[in-house]
């Protein structure tokens, strides 16, 4: 081509309008799609954000409601749980609806923004998921229907209930999951309080909901929906005082059938062969050397040991002698847990007009009766009556969250205990003070005893209080050194020297020991694996019966109390190195309560 052509061409291509330039469209091209990104980034910003927030308004607004919604159901408040469900339900599925979609996931994928919507979108799923599967079918079960009437109680009704509360636990424990699941250390301190929130919810109704499934699959055959089922329950006397409670001279027979309950069988301890010049069957080695061999020959003498289960298979051999009966559990209560259920029940009225309530059925049926009745066989027959009349309030109760309340408080006492020939109904309870079994090693807790046993003969025990302190460096040694337990327990008598002349024969017989004063084998216990140290009584060393009984060391001293009088007996174990649980002092239930001290520096609250 000519140099003037090439010259020309050049020219014309240099004034090529810029507007149709690739130089200024690629630029700007590139401009273009960036600003668009950020245009659509901020509206897809935005519109995820109103979302996140209407979202977390319903959830904040959803989650309190679940604790009200629990209450009203145990509270049998059939209405207004149903209502409180029912907002809830309105709030969690707004949650839910907010926090998903095609934006929302899409958003899910931004780095570092995302994991905290995912976490959202999970929370909104689980609560929504909650309310539909767990809340919404147990707002329509009212605790109320469980409750027995006129002495039965539906055993339909339990299965019922059975199946709810089996529901609400599988949606329970996929909520667990997808909690678990989240890694909040990923999350923003908003989003993280917001699952921290929900976690704490769940763990307020788990401890609920569990314990109701467990009971629920077996409480019908409990109640003898498949075969009739015999409890036999020994009414320890507290003012006679024995290991687990007190002399277990009243005895019921309750039997259970299709939910029907009555009372079959009434005993007292002259129904029995006592003074047997051998145990009635094997006992256990230790047993017999700390506490003799009178724990099988009377069965007064039965509830000697701490440990309920040889009681309740030592008290079945009597039974079954005397009576050729079979006994599908063996249960302990005492008239202090009578008291604690008549809170619940209300009054009852005996057929001879006395009128026994909360108040006054401890003091009437522990030291009143003996004062009002000189003969034993009267005393019995009021006991069985006072039973029966009682036994009926419970099996018509109107109030069943109340009364479990009153249960729970008296078995955290270890004033009602329960041994099942089920292994079903063993496991169930396993590990619980239910059972009346020491606990076998420290790792949940570090138990340490103190067991009265009164042996002189009369029900002084009305007048005895108890206080127990336990001083240990278990949390400032380490766990390769031994750690030290002192366990004191004190005894007052609160008789007068002016109220000694006029006590009833029953509750002094005066035949051992003098009138008033009460003769107590105290027996303390250390830890599981622990050594024995030294005791002392009021300071001065003594030398006791030193026994390892249930893994425990165990020291029993005798002690005796004039009226007015207090004496304080410590004993000091050391304990093997290693890890040790929170300590815990479990102690003969007595008439009033035992104050418990607990002195162990470094190991918190």
């Amino acid at each position: 081509m000519p140099e003037a052509t090439r010259r020309s061409s050049r020219q014309l291509r240099a004034k090529r309008p810029l507007l149709k330039s690739y130089r200024f469209w690629v630029p700007v091209g590139i401009g273009l799609v960036l600003i668009a990104i950020a245009v659509s980034g901020g509206i897809v910003a935005k519109l995820v954000a109103d979302r996140a927030f209407a979202a977390r308004d319903a959830l904040q607004d959803a989650i309190p409601l679940a604790s009200t919604a629990k209450d009203q159901i145990l509270d049998s408040d059939t209405e207004g749980a149903t209502s409180t469900v029912e907002r809830l339900g309105a709030l969690s599925a707004e949650a839910r609806e907010q926090a998903d979609g095609a934006v929302w996931r899409f958003a899910e994928g931004v780095p570092i923004v995302g994991a905290n919507l995912v976490a959202v979108r999970e929370v909104a799923a689980v609560v929504d998921d909650l309310v539909t599967d767990a809340l919404a079918p147990a707002a329509d079960l009212s605790i109320q229907s469980l409750a027995p009437q006129d002495g039965r109680i539906d055993v339909e009704q339990l299965a019922v209930a059975s199946g709810i509360v089996d529901q609400a636990a599988s949606a329970l424990a996929n909520a667990r999951s997808t909690i678990v699941g989240i890694d909040q250390g990923a999350l923003v301190d908003q989003v993280a309080s917001g699952v921290a929130q929900l976690d704490d919810a769940l763990a307020e109704i788990e401890p609920v909901v569990e314990p109701a499934q467990n009971v629920l699959a077996v409480l019908p055959g409990i109640l003898g929906a498949e075969s009739p089922r015999n409890y036999l329950v020994l009414v320890q006397n507290n003012a006679e005082s024995r290991g687990t409670g007190g002399n277990p001279a009243a005895l019921v027979m309750i039997t259970a059938d299709d939910g029907a309950l009555s009372i079959t069988q009434q005993a007292s301890s002259t129904d029995f062969d006592n003074g047997r010049p051998e145990p009635l069957i094997d006992l256990d080695p230790a047993t017999q050397k700390l506490y003799g061999s009178k724990v099988g020959r009377y069965m007064q003498d039965v509830t000697t040991t701490p440990d309920f289960s040889e009681s309740a298979e030592i008290m079945g051999a009597f039974w079954a002698e005397e009576f050729d009966e079979p006994i599908d559990a063996t249960v302990s209560i005492d008239p202090v847990a009578l008291s604690y259920l008549m809170n619940a029940t209300g009054p009852v009225t005996m057929p001879n007009g006395d009128v026994l309530d909360a108040d006054n059925v401890v003091s009437t049926l522990l030291n009143e009766v003996y004062f009002r009745f000189e003969v034993p066989a009267v005393q019995d027959a009021y006991f069985a009556a006072a039973a029966g009349s009682v036994f009926q309030a419970l099996t018509s109760v109107s109030d069943p969250r109340g009364l479990v309340d009153q249960v729970v408080r008296a078995t955290e006492e270890g004033r009602i205990l329960y041994v099942p020939a089920s292994e079903a109904e063993a496991e169930l309870i396993a590990g619980s003070r239910l059972t009346g079994e020491l606990p076998a090693t420290n790792d949940d807790i570090t138990m340490v005893g103190s067991y009265v046993n009164d042996i002189t003969e009369g029900k002084l025990d009305y007048y005895m209080d108890t206080a127990v302190t336990v001083a240990s460096d278990v949390c400032e040694v380490a766990a390769t050194e031994a750690p030290t337990f002192t366990v004191t327990s004190s005894l007052t008598s609160t008789l007068q020297p002016d109220e000694v002349a006029g006590l009833a024969r029953y509750i002094s017989p005066a035949r051992f020991f003098d009138k008033g004063t009460i003769s107590t084998d105290l027996v303390l216990y250390g830890p599981v694996g622990a050594g024995f140290e030294s005791v002392t009584v009021d300071g001065q060393s003594v030398k006791g019966r030193v026994v390892e009984h249930l893994g425990r060391p165990a020291v029993k001293v005798n002690v005796e109390n004039l009226p007015a009088s207090a004496h304080t007996v410590e004993a000091t174990f050391t304990g093997a190195p290693g890890d040790y649980g929170p300590i815990e002092v479990w102690h003969t239930p007595m008439v009033r309560e035992t104050p418990i001290t607990i002195d162990s520096p470094g190991c918190g609250d």
